[in-house]
């Protein structure tokens, strides 16, 4: 019989070789300079964990290749016009879910990231050889994510390895069940990977709020229902007062602080600390993140094959 937490303890302990051996066994040369012949307005898309790839995908594109980059769900395709851009990427661990069909049900150039290839696009692919199995997505995300790392920073592997071995102290854990989670756009891959974790790994009800936009009334939510907060924090004018006012009227203020000056590198240690957070909530809260218990219609959504 399998222990409480087993199986998350596993996926968490096999992350990091998971992550090295998919960069070992891949074939960075063709993979990066794939990567460098898109150079027009590019639309990146994903569902799930592969969201959260998909919208580091954007920046590191948007701020390495210095071109247009636009991050959407699949299905937004199949109603926004796409006048304008010239390419696709599909981010997906499996390459075979409806989003993909959905994401290149167009005439723009295909591209997928994955570990997989499909007929008729062009292929940004990654191995693995060690396949996770867990319904959270832990090294589904973290392997294209350090793929795209390395390709941004010129392959510099080490820093990379830095990252990956820093833990930030998370002495204060949202206890909640609706968690807050105030971000800006320099942390808006981490933030996208709490929310989608925090709502698969039924660790609560996350509600993300852009650093600006929560000054417009947002807090009103908060002041009725004393929740917890998950809080990105910055060096400026704004995030001063928030740190003044904010342990006024939250619970518990979890602070998630920034490292390094590189947005993108910065957002990348982000995601990784953002992993570690998810781990030490699920632990206090009794729930192990990398179990699926979920109903039998949940399957049913999962692998719809329908229209949209």
């Amino acid at each position: 019989m399998e222990l409480w937490g087993e199986k998350m303890e596993y996926c968490f302990s096999r992350l990091k070789d998971r992550v090295f051996s998919a960069i070992d066994n891949t074939d960075l040369d063709l993979l990066f300079s794939v990567l460098k012949t898109i150079d027009s307005p590019t639309i990146v898309t994903g569902v799930g964990g592969s969201s959260v790839v998909s919208a580091y995908f954007e920046k590191v594109l948007e701020k390495k290749n210095g071109i247009i980059c636009t991050e959407m769900m699949p299905r937004d395709l199949l109603y926004r016009p796409l006048d304008g851009y010239n390419n696709v990427v599909a981010c997906s661990y499996s390459g075979k879910n409806i989003g993909v069909t959905a994401s290149f049900n167009n005439d723009l150039n295909k591209y997928l990231f994955s570990g997989n290839k499909i007929e008729g696009t062009t292929a940004l692919r990654y191995t693995v050889l060690d396949q996770e199995e867990s319904f959270v997505s832990l090294a589904g995300t973290l392997i294209p994510m350090s793929l795209l790392f390395l390709y941004y920073t010129d392959n510099d592997r080490e820093l990379l390895k830095s990252i990956l071995s820093m833990e930030q102290d998370f002495s204060c854990l949202p206890e909640s069940t609706v968690i807050e989670v105030i971000y800006g756009r320099k942390q808006s891959v981490a933030a996208r990977f709490l929310e989608s974790t925090i709502t698969e790994g039924a660790l609560g009800a996350p509600v993300l709020h852009e650093k600006y936009n929560y000054c417009h009334g947002r807090c009103q939510l908060n002041f009725n229902q004393h929740n917890d907060l998950i809080y990105f924090s910055e060096e400026n004018g704004l995030d001063e007062l928030f740190k003044t006012e904010f342990p006024n009227f939250y619970r518990q203020i979890t602070e998630i602080v920034s490292v390094f000056d590189d947005p993108v590198v910065n957002d990348f240690y982000l995601t990784y600390q953002a992993m570690l957070l998810c781990k030490k909530i699920a632990e206090k809260k009794g729930k192990d993140i990398s179990i699926k218990v979920i109903p039998e219609i949940s399957d049913k959504i999962y692998y719809y094959k329908g229209d949209m």
